[in-house]
């Protein structure tokens, strides 16, 4: 069953990705839908690394002040991890950092009814 539609906002372990909750939440304000935040990770670990402790502290911190739900996924591909997510959580829009490799363009292939939407830094 798939529930209410959302805004679906892509993640790095970086602070810099505050810009693409603060976009994701101004579109689900707009739209009247949950915003969603995910981070794929591909087995990298975070234990032992302050930079990036501090950063998943700060996206968790943005996502209760927006009110979202923040996820992290545990997958070595990415791209359909965010695909099944994106269908399972009836994904309206999803929001990603800079495109430098195609990423965007396979993902709006793989969710045609989706808009895909890359920003810049």
């Amino acid at each position: 069953m798939t529930e209410t539609a959302c805004i679906l906002v892509c993640v790095t372990v970086q602070r810099e990705c505050e810009r693409l909750i603060r976009h994701g939440h101004a579109q689900a304000q707009a739209h009247h839908l949950p915003l969603h935040i995910i981070h794929v990770n591909t087995g990298k670990a975070y234990l032992g690394n302050p930079d990036a402790a501090d950063a998943l502290n700060h996206l968790y911190a943005l996502a209760r002040e927006t009110d979202a739900e923040m996820n992290i996924l545990y997958s070595t591909e990415v791209l359909p991890t965010i695909v099944q997510y994106a269908k399972e959580h009836n994904a309206k829009a999803v929001i990603l950092g800079t495109d430098r490799s195609g990423f965007v363009q396979q993902l709006s292939m793989l969710l045609p009814l989706c808009q895909v939407l890359a920003l810049p830094a």
